[in-house]
């Protein structure tokens, strides 16, 4: 074990069970991993709030991802390369990902449903909020690790627009504007950006267009209307998964791919009686995209493919929420969801073109409820239970227990358990030919248990052991040609973190993931998943004017997987240490200018074998806000 990697990090680390990322200290509610707003969770909960995102300045949500604890990155090179996140050393679709509570998880895609990270643009982003271990009796299928739900802005009281402008080497250019504010009884928010990463790595590009629409009614004190629309539209390119990359690959052409996404939203929240609030949201996720691959000479393993997909998620949720006594509320609701998915394929053999159509449709339809009660001060206890019947799967009953308690000195105590399970792909079910209608749901079930001691006023400090159980997991076997459920992992680790104020004009943030990955009787090891992560941030207000954030990041040595020898071959990447940083300057009241370094110690590593990461990159920026 690599101790020693750490040494930068270790001046604070424990951390913390429950542990916000220095947001969750603030007065403000929790919309991720309960069905009702609260103020706080028995769950390990992590939050980044506008001011720290703002302060990072990072071109991808991703690398905000990997300054929190338990959640691992994988990458594929530049901008261009998918990124996926795992949390606790789950696999990447064992992720629930939302925006703006809207699941946007793929089922058609290779990847079984996992997100793409590089797809959002941080700039139209709000807050995140990440709530780690099962989730499957709030959420139902797809939460078995966890999940990350990415809020945009919202409006506040009066009107503010910004507008910005970013550039930088590897022809980098960011372009936006927003306009927020309420008016009375109604609220509003509009943003478009427009975003092109260059080709920092050769090969590796993307580029997109994104627009967010929100608009609010609150006609009483006891009602409250909302709708919103969210569209993206994006292009990318880069070497293909596992080729070797620019470094290894034979032939130098490229994957491609066009997507768009179309995200629509309403709701309805009414106070109906004093102690009961019901809340009716529907949205619906679309997702095209156009994929073509020239495969990985030569070709035995990976020939030529591609796909034109076309995906839709239509979902409606009705809560009631009970205020049952003093400090015992509970919520009770029902949900619906169709999901509906097309693919149009092709594999090529030598002169052969075989295609891979497949379309699937399917029903779930779901009850739940959950009971969070305080029967002392010092005492938190939630208990959920969800039942889900999906068409052509037998039903399904996820249940999750949480207790936190304060103990005094500034010490609380949490423990958690859940169960969740994830229906099979439409990929992988439905595909030509490795799909297996005859898959069943993956199973997962985890524990944590966490401690959390405020040291002083200006720091807290916490540490968090989690064991997770996945059964049942989907697995190619070359024996058949096809997708099998067999798999059984088990993760277990610790997760430490700080969030310190030496000063008032100085904050450090720090954490330190060991996951431990044991793939249950058999000889083989799971990629993009090191042991070992790390991160400190340090914000400084130097002046009235000006302030800086410099982070750390640490990678652990992990293993990675190739074919461009023909045939597959693992190996460990070594480890790395990266540094970026950003000054700020408050030129006048409106106006501000921003410099950032990525990678400013210009270290030299790679993200998967053959794909070498961005060298030392400058962006400049300047923004508007009035």
């Amino acid at each position: 074990m690599q101790f020693r990697i750490i040494p930068l990090v270790l001046l604070s680390l424990w951390v913390g069970f429950g542990e916000a990322a220095p947001g969750a200290r603030i007065e403000d509610v929790l919309v991720t991993g309960t069905l009702a707003p609260q103020l706080a969770l028995t769950s390990s909960v992590s939050v980044l709030d506008t001011q720290q995102i703002e302060a990072l300045n990072k071109t991808t949500v991703a690398d905000l991802l990997k300054t929190l604890p338990g959640l691992l990155v994988e990458e594929q090179g530049g901008p261009g390369g998918l990124t996926a996140v795992s949390i606790r050393g789950g696999e990447s679709n064992f992720t629930l990902v939302l925006v703006d509570g809207v699941a946007v998880n793929d089922p058609t895609n290779f990847r079984g449903g996992g997100f793409d990270f590089a797809n959002l643009n941080p700039n139209m982003v709000d807050r995140i909020e990440v709530v780690r271990g099962a989730q499957s009796a709030i959420y139902g299928s797809d939460a078995v690790a966890g999940v990350i739900n990415i809020i945009t802005r919202r409006p506040q009281q009066g009107h503010e627009q910004q507008a910005y402008a970013e550039g930088g080497n590897h022809d980098y250019s960011d372009v936006g504007a927003s306009a927020l504010g309420s008016i009375e009884d109604f609220n509003y928010t509009v943003e478009v950006a427009s975003r092109d990463e260059g080709e920092p790595t050769p090969g590796s590009t993307r580029d997109s267009d994104s627009a967010n629409l929100r608009l609010g009614w609150q006609p009483s004190s006891s009602q409250e209307f909302s709708a919103s629309y969210r569209y993206l539209d994006g292009k990318r390119s880069s070497y293909p998964e596992q080729s070797g990359g620019p470094r290894y690959a034979l032939y130098d052409a490229l994957d491609d791919s066009d997507y768009t996404q179309d995200i629509y939203a309403l709701g309805w929240v009414a106070q109906l009686a004093p102690g009961w609030r019901n809340t009716v949201i529907a949205n619906r996720f679309e997702q095209e995209e156009r994929y073509r691959s020239p495969g990985i000479s030569p070709y035995f393993e990976v020939p030529p493919n591609g796909a034109d997909t076309d995906f839709t998620r239509d979902q409606v949720r009705w809560i009631n929420t009970l205020k049952l006594a003093a400090g015992v509320e509970a919520n009770l609701g029902a949900e619906y969801r169709h999901e509906d998915g097309k693919s149009e394929g092709y594999i090529e053999f030598f002169d052969d073109r075989l295609p891979s159509d497949f379309e699937l449709d399917r029903d779930t339809r779901s009850v739940f409820a959950d009971l969070s009660a305080a029967p002392l001060n010092d005492l938190l206890l939630h208990a959920g239970l969800r039942y889900d019947d999906p068409q052509e799967f037998d039903s399904e009953t996820s249940g999750q227990l949480g207790v936190s308690y304060t103990a005094g000195g500034g010490i609380t105590l949490a423990a958690n358990w859940g169960e969740a399970y994830k229906l099979p792909s439409f990929f992988a079910l439905g595909h030509a030919l490795v799909g297996n209608p005859d898959l069943q749901p993956e199973k997962g079930e985890s524990w944590d248990a966490g401690l959390t001691w405020e040291a002083r006023e200006s720091l807290l400090l916490g540490a968090t052991w989690f064991h997770n159980d996945f059964r049942d997991l989907v697995d190619f076997d070359d024996e058949t040609f096809r997708n099998v459920n067999r798999k059984n992992i088990q993760t277990s680790g610790v997760e430490l973190s700080a969030d310190w104020r030496p000063l008032p004009s100085l904050s450090l943030r720090s954490q330190a993931t060991y996951t431990d990955i044991d793939v249950k009787n058999e000889n083989t090891v799971l990629t993009g998943r090191p042991e070992w992560t790390a991160s400190l941030v340090a914000q400084w207000q130097i002046a009235q004017r000006w302030d800086t954030a410099l982070d750390y990041i640490y990678t652990g040595q992990q293993w990675a997987a190739s074919r461009h020898t023909g045939q597959e071959v693992t190996g460990k990447l070594d480890g790395y240490h990266r540094v970026d940083w950003v000054l700020r300057w408050q030129v006048a009241q409106a106006w501000q200018l921003q410099l950032s370094v990525d990678n400013a110690l210009d270290e030299n590593y790679e993200t998967a074998v053959g794909f070498e990461a961005p060298e030392r990159a400058y962006r400049v920026g300047v923004m508007f806000s009035n």
